[in-house]
């Protein structure tokens, strides 16, 4: 896959899913409804889910070996490894940490992910590309990805509304409308609905 076949992904979702992209959905949800219930029980609820996997999507993107340093300033790209990355999965990598504003991760991680862990990462990840759409998306996103990061409040509000109180009922709507935008996403691209408790569906 070239460059421009992955930025085509990450800008166009409804011209590129196939039905292997929606079953693959429906796992990442089926696993989101476990984290979430894992941490909810029954009050869990369907955003929950979504933002669960999010925060595991970032954790394991974190925890990965960073060596893109080396790799995009090396100028051959082709020539960087890393155990279960392909080259394609690296480029989409590449693009959602600079749409998302992540932090580089410092040092050399001593758990490396499984490669389905990093599959569901990137995909799940991907969702923020309906994010973009709404308005004030692209600061969303990157608030999102801070919020995650349980330290980084106050940086998350301060990216998607600067000036405004780090408060919860501020961070919450960051939450809500992240989860909110990418069940819209999954609705109209993926045909993939909320269902009973908090599982996922095809429409």
């Amino acid at each position: 896959m070239t460059i421009t076949d992955t930025t085509t992904i990450i800008t166009n979702p409804s011209k590129t899913f196939r039905p292997s992209d929606i079953e693959a959905s429906l796992g990442w949800l089926d696993h989101g409804a476990e984290l979430a219930h894992d941490l909810r029980g029954d009050k869990a609820k369907h955003r929950d889910v979504i933002w669960e996997l999010l925060v595991e999507a970032v954790e394991v993107i974190d925890k990965s070996p960073d060596r893109e340093r080396r790799w995009l300033t090396s100028g051959t790209r082709s020539g960087w490894k890393t155990p279960g990355f392909t080259r394609s999965e690296l480029i989409k990598l590449e693009r959602v940490r600079f749409l998302s504003a992540m932090k580089p991760f410092d040092s050399e991680t001593r758990c490396l992910p499984q490669h389905d862990d990093e599959e569901r990462a990137l995909g799940v990840m991907g969702w923020l590309r309906w994010l973009h759409a709404a308005p004030s998306g692209d600061r969303l996103s990157k608030a999102a990805v801070a919020l995650v990061r349980h330290d980084d409040y106050g940086i998350a509000l301060n990216l998607y509304s600067p000036g405004r109180k780090t408060d919860r009922q501020n961070l919450n709507e960051i939450k809500v409308r992240t989860a909110g935008l990418i069940l819209t996403g999954l609705k109209n691209d993926l045909g993939i609905v909320p269902g009973d408790g908090i599982s996922f569906q095809r429409e």
